[in-house]
């Protein structure tokens, strides 16, 4: 699900103009779109492969990483004026980073015997 959402911003990212909004424009002077997209493609895999392993600490940490950091681009670009209305998006993406740690938080699903739910069973 994660990784949904980062790889449709970085489609988002990758395929924008910097003119289509003030956040773009603004954070084009600190890089390139693109780069930043390429940030959000790979945070996108680190969540999907984290997914699918037995350790998803660091999909997890990329996920709630990559939403603080565009929390903390979109309040500064507001505290400092060049992206009106910046709070609003710095409240979503908080808001988003808050549901993500929340979520990494939940104990794992485990089976009568104590294992891990999601474990194959052993082979006999």
């Amino acid at each position: 699900m994660f990784a949904a959402l980062d790889v449709a911003y970085g489609l988002r990212l990758a395929s924008a103009s910097p003119d289509a909004q003030p956040f773009y424009a603004w954070l084009h002077g600190i890089l390139p779109l693109w780069p930043w997209a390429v940030l959000w493609i790979a945070i996108a895999v680190v969540c999907a492969l984290g997914s699918v392993r037995n350790c998803d600490r660091v999909a997890f940490t990329a996920a709630i990483g990559i939403k603080v950091l565009w929390f903390s681009l979109y309040l500064s670009g507001w505290v400092l004026g060049d992206v009106p209305d910046g709070w609003v998006s710095a409240v979503v993406w908080g808001s988003f980073a808050m549901c993500v740690w929340l979520i990494a938080g939940w104990p794992e699903p485990v089976t009568s015997k104590g294992q891990p739910a999601w474990t194959p069973p052993p082979s006999e």
